[in-house]
């Protein structure tokens, strides 16, 4: 019909424009990346619940007089703010290292000297606890304010087992969680030897919940990246080095940053959606992003979040994202102008034209122009290049011997489309979005992702669309069978049966028999015209009935009494496939649902906590394990639905 193939040419050059608006969208201004400077300054929590007095919480390592000339913008706006304040309750958990291989190393033995340098240094009223990661995690000092209690702490602490360090870094980020309202920092002090027991992957979402700051001090060669990592992604530093007794020098570098925990108070003027703050201290700046009326607390969570189009278009800023933009533009003013032609003229050369004058007076015309519109075939690929290109997708089709499976779907599916141009429209548009995922996202991954979903949804599409009409023209199947007997008890023939049935019934069973009558009319024999139906529809059931057709027209017989009781037999097989879809319809939820939960569990876990999941993504465990999960997934429900399916 030409109507829907004009709406597939608007959709489909619809959606190529807006693929080329975003590729040559302009980024929007984003916040510049504070230039480098002798001291940082870093959100540590932002409490919007009262948009009258917000509260931003952060670290500030320079000196104090420096916060009283702070600078703060709300959406690249000014605020006034309150004088600059101490923050809240601030706790510090010293986690040390006390594996085995900490006496060798003489790493126990500085960690006790620099843990009681750092002490003595903390701001009064600062609560500090201890966690001895050994051969278990333990809490050695609960939170107090006695330095002198945390060094008895620390000189009861003696190498044992293999490490649990991973384990403490968790047990220390609840206990941060358990004391409401505290500030929390996490002192890291390890050799390298992680040990077994709760994974970095966990610890690390342990941290994050919580929106403490971990500042980890590693000595020796068999540290790792996994500290390192931690720090960068709670806002905290990372220092190492090889001799033990670096350890009091490398832990009081942190000092400023974890003394200089400071707080002030403005007036928000956004009280909804996301709001971008950014904070200027002396010669440091940074700027992060919450969402009001919330309690955003962390690195994480305070992450500077960028417009849409400035992320979206950044891996197009080059040469070749250029390039690409202009030949994206190219093909969408193209396909625009070819839209506007297609839609102003109108093709009359189409099959369904030549056939008319046949299939007048045996197929029903209702709807003037919209049938006039309908019959016209005119194909979506009229240039000469675009011919080239389709004939040479034809050409290969049928080598490979899909063409025809091609043909059929679409048939079924009464899809006015042509099987090679259909082809060659799918395989351009996978190419498009391919190229354009790789260049925006620059993640193989994510292009993997795309790609497989924009491969598979159309033959799904158009599985489900001819699997929903064959349910469709199966179920009118018995009552046309009837219909037609009754024409033929009433005197009419075999034709005038099918002819008068045809006008009645409604798709896609009248459209089907319509054809029926037009082939008859060119002089096609009706028993192989109604074969094709059954083999265009894939409907057996449809087969049985020609065959009886076929079977009396050679043999004789009543053939009014033989399709009222083929028809009988297709009613009674129908309410036995009913009867058995009822009774399996349990075991059909339950796969459905079993085969849902995992994916919606994880996009849920994914938005409360995206670093807890991100592990699955970053890590190549995690990537293993996702692939095996999905595979054993697919895998469980096609054996639940193979279980549930019953032939009848």
């Amino acid at each position: 019909m030409e109507s829907l193939r004009r709406g597939v040419r608007r959709a489909a050059v619809a959606g190529a424009a807006l693929a080329v608006l975003v590729v040559v969208a302009p980024p929007s201004a984003g916040a510049a990346a504070p230039a480098p400077s002798g001291h940082t300054v870093k959100l540590v929590e932002v409490d919007s619940t009262n948009p009258d007095a917000v509260q931003v919480s952060y670290r500030y390592d320079g000196a104090a007089t420096d916060v009283a000339g702070i600078k703060l913008s709300e959406d690249g706006k000014s605020v006034q703010t309150q004088a600059a304040t101490a923050a809240r309750e601030h706790g510090v958990v010293f986690v040390v290292d006390t594996s085995a291989s900490t006496d060798n190393s003489g790493e126990l033995a500085e960690a006790r000297n620099a843990v009681k340098a750092l002490v003595a240094s903390l701001a009064p009223g600062t609560q500090v606890a201890v966690v001895a990661a050994g051969s278990d995690a333990l809490l050695a000092q609960s939170f107090t304010t006695d330095a002198a209690l945390v060094e008895k702490s620390m000189r009861a602490l003696t190498p044992q087992g293999d490490g649990a360090l991973w384990e403490g870094v968790a047990r220390a980020a609840n206990e941060v969680k358990s004391r409401t309202g505290m500030l929390g920092s996490i002192v890291l002090l390890t050799d390298g030897n992680n040990g077994k027991g709760t994974t970095f992957s966990t610890a690390r979402g342990a941290v994050v919940d919580v929106g403490t700051s971990v500042f980890a001090v590693g000595i020796g060669g068999n540290v790792g990246d996994e500290p390192k990592n931690l720090a960068d992604a709670t806002g905290g530093g990372f220092a190492t080095s090889d001799k033990a007794a670096d350890e009091t020098k490398l832990l009081g570098d942190f000092t400023g940053q974890i003394n200089g925990l400071y707080a002030v108070t403005y007036k928000s003027a956004n009280g909804k959606g996301v709001n971008d703050v950014t904070l200027a201290v002396g010669d440091a700046s940074t700027t992060g992003s919450y969402i009001a009326g919330s309690v955003a607390r962390g690195a994480s969570a305070l992450a500077f979040q960028p417009p849409v189009t400035a992320s979206g278009v950044k891996g197009l800023q080059n040469d070749f994202g250029k390039y690409l933009a202009i030949v994206l533009g190219l093909l969408g003013a193209a396909l625009a102008a070819y839209a506007i032609i297609g839609i102003a003229v109108k093709d009359n050369t189409g099959l369904a034209s030549v056939l008319q004058p046949y299939s007048e007076g045996y197929v029903s015309r209702t709807g003037g122009d919209d049938d006039d519109e309908e019959d016209a075939d005119s194909g979506m690929a009229q240039t000469a290049v675009m011919q080239r290109a389709v004939e040479f997708t034809r050409q290969f089709a049928e080598r490979q011997g899909f063409l025809t499976r091609v043909e059929g779907a679409l048939e079924r599916a009464n899809l006015p489309l042509r099987a090679a141009e259909a082809m060659f429209f799918y395989a351009a548009g996978a190419v498009v979005v391919a190229l354009l995922t790789a260049v925006i996202t620059r993640s193989p991954f994510l292009v993997l992702i795309i790609v497989g979903a924009t491969v598979l949804i159309p033959p799904a599409t158009l599985n489900f669309l001819s699997t929903r009409r064959k349910r469709q023209f199966e179920s009118m199947l018995p009552d046309t069978l009837q219909l037609l007997s009754g024409t033929l008890r009433a005197g009419y023939s075999m034709m005038q049966g099918v002819e008068a049935v045809s006008q009645e019934v409604s798709e896609p069973m009248g459209r089907e028999l319509r054809r029926v009558v037009t082939e008859a009319r060119l002089g096609r024999p009706l028993e192989e015209s109604l074969d094709a139906v059954a083999e265009r529809m894939d409907s057996p059931d449809f087969g049985w009935a020609v065959m009886a057709i076929r079977i009396q027209r050679e043999v004789g017989g009543n053939l009014s009494e033989l399709l009222m009781t083929v028809g009988d037999t297709m009613t009674q097989r129908e309410r036995l496939k009913r009867d058995v879809k009822s009774l399996t319809a349990e075991g059909r939820i339950s796969a459905y649902v079993l085969a849902a939960l995992p994916v919606l569990l994880g996009f849920a876990m994914w938005g409360l906590n995206p670093d807890y999941m991100s592990a699955l993504f970053d890590e190549t465990v995690g990537k293993v394990a996702l692939g095996i999960a999905v595979v054993m997934m697919i895998a469980g429900f096609a054996w639940m639905q193979a279980i549930v399916k019953i032939d009848v």
